[in-house]
């Protein structure tokens, strides 16, 4: 425990847990989700909840044991001087009122007396505490899983990685967003994409759909760069603001006094990109994987007068970023099936975009790939361009791949790996640039012309391969697929029993 002087035991002796400076990714997720297991109710607190509250704890801790260190190293404080300490001794209704008050002072928006306070305010912003019935179990977790050790003597590709990993773990909850369109997107195919774009150290890299961040997160570790403010990213979502911006922190050693990495904002309705806005920085890189559906959010772009249609989420981000993007700007954008032949605004988008845009690359995905099973998505590659003055298109070839052919993986049984990507990666990027590449029966080269001249500009294109006529995966993928979702169905059924008078 951390003491009135902020000085804390570290890991305590006879416990049998190593030093901090030893811990892993699996050490810190396995601990931490025993007590989820063990020590709380499962029935009343969801995984999602339970990780977005080790973050908000991770974050007060760390703002302590940061102000806490010799005075040559210590940061100023954040949250108010001994929030921490003052929360550690709390329980009950006390510990409930203490940590509402404590969200609502760090979490408000109005920051003209503490600028310090950027991206406390969008961690904290709407956050709310668990139950009043659940406080045992919190001050639990915070006396036995936090305070007792030191978390910034914790090697931060671990500490970061966990935290992540945990999101991930969360995938069926955040799944059940559906009022605003959220997925998570395997960490393989963003590390492929980031590849096929170049990100490296001098790019700065955006999205404006960012969900909890491990977008960013990846284009950060390709930069292999120490400048944390090369990223940013935007959400409508005030719970996956507060998830990426922890995310981004814990990934990145970001300082918490430094402006917020993610803001609320609803992209659509803004016709600049999301950077910050005090840093005068334009993006060089923009990565989205946008909501392909919503069940709460009506797709609302009639204000945009620079938009040439409006049409469904996927069309509309997509449009946003060819019509605001800075010239030269290097694209990825994530899209389904129809909008890729789909009529009415994506047509006249995709029409846009070949002719506007250097469009060099589409990826068809394979099936199984998303936690949404039977959505079928791409990703189209594009370099941001100006009209040409003889109104050719500025599109010279569009490069088709199909990973999709053959090909099925699955969150549970089958996951997608790096090497499931290395020969899309090495067909993309052969040792003598985009001029060298060649065809092969999972490539193929589509010339502009022949783009335009389809019905509708048609960009649902295959490669050489005869593909399924419907590829739901091998018969053992649909039997592990299969038994998984029972499995999930069970531990469903259980609950709804457990809670039976």
């Amino acid at each position: 425990m951390v003491n009135r002087f902020g000085q804390s035991n570290g890991s305590a002796a006879g416990t049998g847990i190593p030093p901090e400076s030893s811990w892993t990714e699996a050490s810190i997720t396995a601990r931490l989700w025993k007590f989820y297991r063990e020590k709380t109710s499962t029935r009343a607190i969801t995984q999602l909840q339970f990780v977005e509250h080790i973050g908000y704890l991770l974050f007060l801790k760390l703002d302590h044991e940061r102000a806490n260190r010799s005075s040559r190293f210590a940061r100023k404080p954040v949250a108010p001087v001994d929030a921490w300490l003052d929360l550690v001794l709390l329980s009950g209704e006390a510990l409930h009122t203490g940590l509402s008050s404590l969200m609502k002072n760090l979490g408000d928006q109005n920051l003209v007396n503490h600028p310090g306070r950027q991206t406390a305010s969008m961690v904290f912003r709407d956050a709310q505490p668990w139950p009043l019935d659940r406080m045992a179990e919190l001050a639990q977790l915070i006396t036995d899983e936090i305070d007792p050790y030191q978390w910034r003597t914790v090697p931060q590709a671990e500490l970061g990685q966990a935290f992540s990993s945990m999101l991930r773990d969360c995938a069926e909850d955040i799944d059940c967003k559906i009022d605003t369109g959220q997925t998570l997107t395997p960490v393989p195919v963003l590390n492929a994409v980031n590849k096929v774009l170049g990100v490296g150290p001098d790019d700065i890299v955006i999205d404006p759909a960012c969900g909890t961040g491990t977008t960013l997160i990846a284009a950060y570790k390709a930069m292999q760069s120490h400048d944390r403010s090369a990223i940013a990213g935007a959400d409508l979502d005030p719970q996956m603001c507060r998830l990426a911006t922890m995310n981004i922190l814990l990934n990145t050693v970001r300082p918490f006094s430094d402006p917020a990495p993610v803001r609320l904002a609803d992209t659509l309705t803004r016709k600049f990109p999301i950077v910050r806005a005090e840093s005068g920085v334009v993006p060089t890189v923009a990565i989205c994987n946008p909501p392909f559906k919503s069940n709460g959010v009506v797709p609302d772009a009639t204000m945009r007068d620079d938009f040439l249609a409006y049409g469904d989420f996927p069309t509309n981000f997509l449009q946003h970023l060819m019509v605001t993007l800075p010239k030269d700007t290097r694209a990825a954008v994530f899209v389904p099936d129809g909008v890729l032949f789909g009529s009415g605004a994506a047509a006249t988008v995709r029409r846009a975009l070949l002719k506007n845009c250097d469009v060099h690359t589409l990826l068809r995905l394979p099936t199984g790939l998303f936690h949404r099973k039977g959505v079928k998505s791409n990703i189209l590659f594009f370099t941001v361009s100006t009209p040409r003055p003889d109104q050719k298109a500025v599109t010279r070839d569009l490069w088709v791949y199909d990973a999709r052919t053959g090909n099925h993986y699955t969150d549970t049984g089958n996951p997608v790996t790096e090497e499931d990507f290395d020969d899309f990666i090495a067909a993309c990027l052969p040792a003598d640039g985009f001029a060298a590449r060649t065809e092969s029966k999972r490539f193929r080269r589509y010339p502009v012309n022949d783009l335009l001249d389809r019905p509708k500009t048609n960009l649902d294109l295959p490669a050489y391969l005869a593909p399924d006529l419907e590829d739901f995966g091998s018969p053992k993928d649909i039997a592990i697929e299969v038994a998984a979702q029972l499995d999930k169905a069970a531990a469903h059924f259980r609950k709804v029993a457990e809670a039976l008078p």
